[in-house]
């Protein structure tokens, strides 16, 4: 029977690596798969995993404050990014605040940061985002955390692998994904779809 002080130490890290993996632009780095890797070792109950969940996504909401501050930072170099006239058009459309909430649910696809940045060099309402972005977190650490526990459960019978193994691949697969992600030219991309819908547009 593990002591409670012994969960709570784990509430503690969840919080930090939930903020620190998601200070980092586009690192896309598996939270939730580490949440669950301490849920599944401490045997919680129903209530502690609640909290796990509401930790780990407080923990990478409020972690996009810094992200936004960033985007304030690198407002001059960020000037010549080829993705930035696309960005201040976003996020001064109507579809800002909708495409904020579902884009900090999606699983592995940090594309929420790209927004957070874009918010900080536009010095767009940083309240307004985190009204969004914290609710959307939780939400998706409500989601991904059970399936995750099933799925690591699930995988590291069949592969014989511990679920700690299990943890440090998908990190390292989530992180690889999200550079390749970083480096899409969303700007060509969207040009390509307003040309096919041109009804689209920001």
């Amino acid at each position: 029977m593990y002591l409670m002080n012994d969960i709570i130490m784990s509430l503690v890290i969840v919080f930090g690596i939930s903020f620190v993996s998601n200070i980092l632009p586009f690192a896309g780095a598996p939270y939730t798969v580490i949440t669950s890797y301490f849920i599944i070792h401490y045997h919680t109950s129903l209530i502690i995993i609640i909290i796990y969940i509401i930790v780990s996504g407080l923990g990478a909401g409020l972690a996009k404050v810094l992200t936004y501050v960033l985007g304030i930072g690198i407002e001059k170099p960020l000037s010549k990014n080829k993705n930035l006239p696309l960005l201040k058009r976003f996020i001064n459309s109507k579809y800002f605040i909708l495409s904020l909430f579902i884009l900090a649910i999606l699983p592995g696809l940090p594309l929420d940061d790209y927004l957070y940045i874009g918010g900080g060099v536009v010095r767009t309402s940083l309240i307004r985002m985190l009204k969004v972005t914290i609710p959307a977190k939780i939400l998706k650490s409500g989601v991904e955390i059970p399936l995750e526990i099933l799925g690591i459960i699930q995988i590291s019978v069949i592969s014989g692998l511990s679920p700690l193994e299990l943890t440090v691949i998908s990190s390292i697969t989530f992180i690889v994904l999200g550079v390749i992600l970083a480096k899409i030219d969303w700007e060509k991309i969207y040009s390509t779809i307003k040309q096919k819908y041109p009804k689209f547009s920001l």
